[in-house]
């Protein structure tokens, strides 16, 4: 049980961490995308403006915007601003000559730099965009003339480039840090939110355990009853069925009282030692000889031997015992049981337990080791079980660091245990 609360509690806190990260994600992705957008807006905008006024800057104040959920203009919005933009102008003839330069608004580049980053600009075959130059960033744009010619305006836009930068940088950090917050808080109260499902499960075993127990003293008192009438009246039919029903009553209440234990031990609790795996599994298949027989069934084994593995032997019994049980119930009137063990890498081993099941076809075998369920949703009483073996496997499986699969071929189903060479190590 205490595994199923790590595992759930695990889950939660990885579901909400990653609903988390892909809000934070989203949200911190849009905001970016919409700064660096308008940034670049604002420098093609005053590119076009340097372009259709024949290279300068225009004075004109902006208007201020109708609502606050509305971006003001910040170009030329102050009297500085036409000063505060940096860029020049270069007109090109047809043949690649220069006709006209000005860098009357820009100190960094001489008249010979400023005719090199124009050709280099053309080279790229680009109407605008971006280039860096000694760590600072430079827009441009080329804007055909009337008289074929071609004007390029270059402007220095560091400051914008570095401002969208530094917000995506410190963002990026925002982000984290409210991520790593979340997972601290949602670690913390974890135990907290999940106490009442905690509480609940430790509710049913505690019931399922005291209930099994006082179950017991009347089912003994029936059962002795029962047997002593048959002493003195001797056996009949309605005694027979008491002593029947009371023994599937019995072991009903002791595979209850055996999960809830099982949710009680963890990998500390095992005693490993070095088991001849092929001789408990043949042990066990041969125990179920007389059973399967005597309802002319067939049972056949491909055991390999010498086949050993570091484990639990009760564990590992157990789990033979109820997969075999669960074969020789639901194996078909006349039909056949194959039971195989194989080596797998150096200590570890697959242990398969098949039999005929003709009306296994179609069913949905991914319930098949949930408590309490059954494939016979009629629950015909002939077919003894409770749908509690199979999901007891599934934990014992789990705690010797093996795995269990069901599979449907050829009208045959097929159990199959799975323990790597470092199972229950």
């Amino acid at each position: 049980m205490m595994g199923e609360i790590h595992r759930l509690r695990r889950k939660f806190i990885l579901v909400g961490t990653l609903a988390v990260i892909i809000i934070v994600v989203g949200a911190l992705g849009v905001i970016n995308t919409i700064s660096y957008v308008r940034m670049k807006t604002q420098v093609d905008t005053l590119l076009t403006m340097i372009s259709q006024n024949e290279g300068m800057l225009p004075h004109r104040r902006t208007e201020q915007p109708d609502s606050w959920i509305q971006d003001p203009d910040w170009y030329n919005d102050t009297p500085e601003s036409v000063y505060q933009t940096r860029y020049f102008s270069v007109v090109l003839r047809k043949d690649g000559s220069v006709a006209e330069i000005n860098l009357s608004r820009i100190a960094s580049f001489s008249e010979q730099e400023a005719v090199q980053a124009v050709q280099t600009v053309i080279k790229s075959r680009q109407a605008k965009g971006m280039f860096k130059k000694n760590r600072a960033s430079y827009s441009y744009m080329i804007t055909p003339l009337s008289n074929g010619n071609y004007r390029i305006v270059i402007m220095d836009c560091t400051k914008d480039v570095a401002a969208v930068e530094s917000f995506v940088r410190y963002s990026v950090r925002f982000g984290v840090a409210c991520i790593l917050i979340y997972v601290l808080i949602l670690t913390a109260l974890c135990n907290l939110i999940i106490r009442p499902f905690v509480e609940n499960m430790q509710n049913q075993k505690r019931f399922i355990t005291n209930a099994g127990h006082e179950l017991k003293t009347p089912i003994a008192i029936i059962s002795a009853n029962t047997e002593a009438l048959e002493l003195i009246q001797g056996k009949n039919e309605w005694t027979g069925n008491i002593l029947k029903q009371v023994k599937r009553l019995t072991r009903l209440i002791n595979e209850l009282i055996m999960m809830a234990k099982m949710g009680e031990r963890t990998k500390k609790d095992l005693h490993l030692a070095d088991l001849d795996v092929s001789t408990l599994f043949r042990n066990t298949v041969d125990s179920f000889r007389p059973m399967v027989e005597g309802e002319s069934k067939a049972i056949n084994t491909e055991i390999e031997e010498g086949l050993h593995a570091l484990s639990e032997e009760n564990s590992l019994v157990e789990l033979f015992n109820i997969l075999m049980d669960n074969a020789v119930k639901y194996c078909d009137d006349g039909g056949n049981i194959v039971a195989r063990l194989q080596r797998t890498g150096k200590k570890g081993f697959t242990a398969s337990i098949s039999n005929t099941y003709a009306k296994g076809a179609g069913e949905d075998y991914s319930h098949y080791f949930e408590r309490f369920y059954r494939g016979d949703t009629s629950h015909n009483s002939k077919v003894a079980g409770y749908g509690i073996g199979l999901s007891m496997a599934k934990e014992m499986v789990a705690l010797l660091g093996g795995s269990i699969a069901v599979s449907y071929q050829d009208g045959m189903i097929t159990y199959s245990l799975r323990f790597p060479d470092a199972a229950a190590a």
